[in-house]
């Protein structure tokens, strides 16, 4: 009987994804050499005898050029990460810049996945492990996404390195079944276990949830902070949310003002949203004022920026809004009673008065580089302003003008009800300020030093090296070590050093990678405290 002839089956094509099937079963094409063969004669054995032939060789062998497209490839699929496009959109990029550019250049939404799970996304795992490796303290941060039906934890790190500053990088990425302390805990502490860093944890970063804190006094244990010390046995750091508790301090102290902020910017926002008949009256209303037409801008309880831009919105556009809204029929009450209450405009300019103050200071802590020691002092400086104008029954310049035009147009305008008001706004944002930030605040003031805005001095920084001994973070017998780089350190952190940062506004974070870099005598120094 004449011998059955062998045929390019599944297990051949998984085994070599480059040879290809063509007219027949038996016929098989090379994509590498762009040769065609045939596998009758012994299957597996045809294509290992044509991957010794010193055609497929030298195909296979790659060619600066090619080195090029691979890298080309490469970048092109990291620019669709960093931009946020979808791997979808590259199946026609890819044949544009094949058609324009390079015919070798093929980088569709399969390749650009493989490309970025199997080769971007390994490599930088890996270089972030190695980064791990070398630091020596690191803090942890934690919080959940709804992503559709799943819980997302993403697993964040924190670390300073020396010569390039401080580092925030993603460690790992998974969905949960809930958000209870057990599960993050569970979930946090197999990441660290896996990853060797149990012994490098010093603080862990969250938001101010009674899960992960316990509340405002941080009592109980039934919290992701009180289980990670007891699982770790380290007095873990905890740092909660300083934007968060600003936003929250303001909203607090709001409440108590003869103006529902809320309900008015809502109500102002959701009138005009889609309705183009409205807005087109407005803007007459608008243009008979002299005052540009802006859109209205939304609140959102979450969105800790968007109070101070709302309210300068609306104040901006106060006049045509009033004339409007008066003169049309079916108002909406609360807007009716807003527009046509006299002291309306007036707490409206109190509270974006105030509102600035708090945008700033979110706006300052809400870098990713910036320390604990900076929002700690950040808070306390807008604590100490509250403070100051609660003292001084402050007023803005603004507010008193449009009591005297009140006063002026007959009104019957309470000035001392409005200072009692301002004042009892001081009062509660700073009392909400040092409620929230008092354990943060005792936590970091024997670290404030080491912001670098004042020559540091040794007294400082033993008590601080003290409680880093105590805490384990350092051997007790380096403490001659640090006391000798901390002699090296003031030989280059003079009081004129001192001034020049603060003159040009240098970053903490900055400050600490430039004394890193060299010391006085041009040696490379990395800091141990």
């Amino acid at each position: 009987m004449p011998k059955r002839k062998c045929s390019f089956n599944v297990n051949l094509q998984a085994k070599y994804p480059f040879i290809k099937q063509s007219n027949t079963p038996s016929d098989v094409r090379c994509e590498k050499c762009r040769t065609e063969f045939s596998v009758s004669h012994s299957g597996a054995g045809d294509i290992e005898q044509h991957l010794k032939s010193e055609k497929h060789k030298n195909a296979d062998r790659p060619s600066s050029k090619d080195l090029d497209v691979a890298a080309a490839e490469g970048v092109w699929a990291y620019h669709t990460v960093q931009e946020n496009h979808s791997f979808r959109s590259n199946d026609c990029a890819s044949k544009l810049i094949q058609s324009c550019f390079n015919q070798k250049f093929t980088c569709a939404r399969t390749k650009t996945e493989a490309i970025v799970v199997n080769v971007l996304a390994r490599t930088a795992i890996e270089e972030l492990k190695d980064d791990l490796n070398r630091s020596n303290c690191i803090t942890i941060l934690n919080g959940a996404s709804n992503h559709g039906n799943k819980k997302i934890f993403p697993f964040v790190v924190r670390f300073f390195q020396p010569y390039e500053g401080v580092q925030v990088k993603i460690l790992d990425l998974q969905d949960q079944p809930g958000e209870t302390s057990d599960i993050i805990v569970n979930y946090l502490q197999k990441v660290l276990t896996d990853n060797n860093l149990t012994e490098k944890v010093v603080a862990f970063c969250g938001d101010n949830a009674n899960v992960n804190f316990g509340g405002v006094a941080r009592r109980g244990t039934n919290n992701v902070l009180a289980k990670l010390r007891s699982s770790l046995k380290k007095p873990l750091i905890g740092i909660g949310c300083g934007a968060h508790i600003i936003h929250n301090a303001i909203k607090s102290a709001a409440d108590g003002l003869p103006l529902d902020y809320e309900s008015i910017i809502v109500k102002l926002y959701s009138f005009f949203y889609i309705y183009t008949v409205r807005i087109e009256a407005l803007k007459e209303f608008c243009a008979e004022a002299e005052i540009e037409h802006h859109q209205m801008l939304g609140y959102s309880k979450t969105r800790w920026l968007a109070l101070m831009p709302a309210l300068e919105r609306i104040l901006k556009m106060y006049q045509p809004l009033k004339e409007y809204f008066l003169s049309i029929d079916k108002c909406p009450k609360l807007l009716k009673d807003f527009f046509e209450d006299p002291t309306s405009e007036l707490w409206l300019y109190f509270l974006h008065a105030q509102s600035a103050s708090f945008h700033q200071a979110v706006l300052k802590i809400e870098g990713q580089t910036l320390s604990a020691i900076d929002v700690a002092k950040e808070i306390n400086q807008l604590k100490e302003n509250l403070i100051q104008k609660q003292t001084n029954q402050f007023l803005p310049f603004t507010v008193r003008t449009l009591i005297v035009k009140l006063k002026d147009n007959g009104s019957n305008i309470d000035e001392d009800f409005v200072k009692r008001t301002a004042t009892e706004f001081y009062k509660t944002s700073s009392e909400y300020l040092e409620e929230w930030t008092c354990i943060l605040t005792k936590e970091m003031e024997i670290f404030f030093w080491a912001d670098l805005r004042t020559v540091p001095a040794w007294v400082d920084v033993q008590k601080t090296l003290d409680i880093l001994i105590e805490k384990g973070y350092i051997d007790s017998n380096k403490d001659t070590e640090v006391f000798d780089e901390f002699t090296l350190i003031l030989n280059y952190v003079t009081s004129q050093k001192i001034s020049e940062w603060n003159h040009l506004k240098v970053h903490t974070e900055t400050r600490w990678v430039e004394m890193c870099d060299l010391d006085p005598r041009g040696n490379f120094l990395e800091s141990k405290v």
